[in-house]
Order: structure tokens, then sequence, then C-alpha cells
């Protein structure tokens, strides 16, 4: 038999036996929602400097926080996802269901209340804003303990989209504009459903190594400090006005609510 007839007949029995393994199977469509406690440097606490009337004050030498402490100090993460997903039963769903995933997600925070107050008191300073787009392929398996309880676990692996708004400080202070690069993503949760449609999890997402520096565009002052200023070290001023990327990691650990779309069998 000639060699391309011998992969002619491997593809056809592949193809044969994917088709009558996953024959019952059935495309999937979910939406989550989520709320979770930030991890790695998100939940890092930011430095304070006092000036020379006893006033403190969170982040840099001029009062903002800059590529050096952004995102750090952070409120809880709220979130959301998109899923398309393509359930395959184990033999009529006796031993469980695999269902491999394609999923697009969307996480918002900002600096915690404490820092936010900051910026409140002080006319036209502006805090900045913090969005994650995590893109992830994965796999679920669930398993059956009665038709309508089903615990699973799953995992996730993708790429994690960072944007960061403009943190604004008004008069002579340095206004920051920031570029944020994109970063290998990650995730796992363990949950249950509680009917074929509602399912509640817990999970982890690593949201990655983010490399952020600042745009062209951005306002960094040189000049020496007036009077009041807060003391700035060497180091810091270095940090501050340099474009050297700084690399944030991000993270959390999420409570999340799953509805799930979709042909069930009974």
């Amino acid at each position: 038999m000639k060699k391309t007839n011998i992969f002619r007949t491997l593809a056809l029995a592949a193809a044969l036996f994917v088709c009558s393994y996953s024959a019952n199977a059935q495309f999937e469509f979910g939406i989550s929602f989520a709320g979770g406690l930030t991890t790695g440097d998100m939940s890092a606490k930011v430095p304070t400097h006092t000036d020379l009337l006893g006033n403190t004050y969170y982040g840099n030498a001029h009062s903002l926080l800059g590529k050096q402490y952004i995102t750090n100090g952070s409120s809880p993460l709220l979130g959301f996802a998109f899923r398309f997903g393509y359930r395959i039963p184990i033999n009529n769903s006796e031993y469980g269901e695999i269902e491999p995933y394609v999923e697009l997600g969307g996480f918002w925070n900002r600096p915690n209340k404490d820092i936010r107050e900051q910026y409140d008191n002080r006319a036209d300073f502006k805090y900045p804003h913090y969005i994650n787009a995590p893109i992830y392929i994965g796999a679920q398996y669930r398993y059956p303990v009665t038709d309508i309880i089903k615990p699973y676990a799953e995992f996730g692996i993708g790429y994690d989209l960072l944007f960061i708004s403009n943190e604004f400080g008004a008069g002579a202070l340095d206004d920051y504009k920031y570029n944020a690069k994109g970063a290998l993503s990650g995730n796992v949760g363990v949950g249950c459903f509680f009917s074929d449609y509602v399912s509640l999890g817990v999970y982890y997402y690593g949201l990655g190594n983010h490399k952020i520096s600042l745009k062209e565009t951005s306002k960094v002052s040189t000049d020496p400090l007036v009077a009041v200023a807060q003391a700035e070290s060497a180091e810091e001023f270095s940090t501050r006005t340099s474009n050297n990327p700084v690399t944030h990691n991000f993270g959390t650990v999420a409570l999340r609510l799953n509805f799930h779309f979709g042909p069930h069998e009974r």
C-alpha cells in the first residue's frame, strides 16, 4: 500500500474515532461575573513621604504613584468573562464531561480608598484606573454527583493586556501617561454546578509580569523641588525621571459566578 493511502486511512480512522467519541458533544456559551482580592504588586503597600510642613502623602516625591508605584495599593478587582466551549460527555456523562474553551475577560480596579482621597483632596489631581483584559484557551472537567450537582476543575493559559489611564498632578507637578506591555497569563479554578445553567467557583488568575513605561507626551519635571516638598532619594529621582520600564506582577484570587447557555441532555 502506498504511503499516501496509509496516511489517508489513518486520517479517516482518526476522524471516525473523534466523531464517535464526541457524537453527543454540545456547544456551550457562558458569561461570568467575578470579584477578587489583589495579589502580587497590586497588593503591595505604597510608601509615604512627609513634607517639611509635616503633611504625609502616598507615592513619590510629587505625591503621585508614577511607574515605580503604579498599581500598588490597589482596590479589589471587578471582572467579567465571555466563554465559548465544546462540551464532550465521557461515556454518556457517566465519567463526567470535558469542555475545551476559549475565553475573553476583563478586570477593572483603581487605587484604594485612602490613596484616592489624597487625589480628591487636591485640586485638579486625577488618579489612574487599571484594566486587565486576559484571553485564555483552556479546559474544564466536571463530574456529575447528581443530575444537577457537578463539581468541576479547570485551567487556562493565554495573554493579558494591561491598560492604565493617565495620572495627573496639577501645577508644576508631573503628569504621567502610561505604556504597558502585555504578558503571559494563566488561571486555575475549582467550583460546582448547582444546575445545568449556574455554577460558582474560586479562581486564581496570574495576570503576568507587565513592563510599564511612560509615553513621550508625559510631563516629568527634573527641577529641584520647592522647599515644602518631600525629600526624594537619588534612586527615586532616577526611577521617576528615566523612562526605563519597571516590571510589575499582577494577580487576583476571585469568587466567580458563571451562567451557562446551550443544549443539555438528560
